[in-house]
């Protein structure tokens, strides 16, 4: 992902404030006013949001010595509920990354004592993926600051503007992955 500044493009690592993007699709419209440059300014800012909740919340996980990623696996199997356990195609699947990248994600956690890997009771030749009682506490622990610092970033907001938000990201989603398919 990459966030116009003045006329370049610039990795989302870069922080980039609002009004420098509102000004950068301003000259973008002054230059080419025959353009809808409005992409410029919507992406823009959702960048820029983008990147200002992750640090906040990295922020809030780094204070329990988690990482987002790990953080997303612990939770996804936390919200499983008892016994707080997935075979790891799954937690692939729903944190849309590789089986590699799941795999290496797993060891990690495991040789931190998070998550234990043991085999299906009913399928030997399935294997599961636990929380242990210390990743569960953890998550526990961090979930609270997650959603404490999230309810912090999302404080200048009513319901009913969380609600549009909500319902406006959703349908950009689905736009955007009908027009990539097309």
């Amino acid at each position: 992902m990459f966030a116009v500044v003045g006329s370049v493009l610039v990795s989302d690592g870069a922080n980039v404030p609002a009004e420098q993007v509102e000004e950068t699709a301003r000259r973008w419209s002054d230059q080419c006013p025959d353009r809808n440059v409005s992409p410029v300014l919507v992406l823009g800012l959702l960048n820029e949001a983008r990147l200002r909740l992750e640090e906040r919340l990295a922020g809030a996980l780094e204070e329990h010595g988690l990482r987002s990623w790990e953080f997303d696996v612990l939770a996804a199997l936390r919200t499983e509920g008892e016994p707080y356990e997935l075979c790891p195609g799954t937690l692939s699947l729903r944190l849309g990354v590789s089986n590699s990248a799941m795999t290496h994600r797993i060891t990690r956690l495991e040789e931190s004592g998070l998550v234990e890997r043991r085999f299906s009771p009913h399928n030997r030749r399935i294997v599961l993926v636990r929380l242990t009682q210390r990743g569960r506490a953890l998550t526990e622990h961090a979930m609270g600051s997650y959603l404490s610092e999230g309810g912090d970033a999302l404080a200048g907001l009513t319901r009913e503007e969380l609600d549009r938000l909500c319902l406006l990201l959703r349908r950009l989603g689905t736009s955007s992955a009908r027009h990539a398919e097309e």
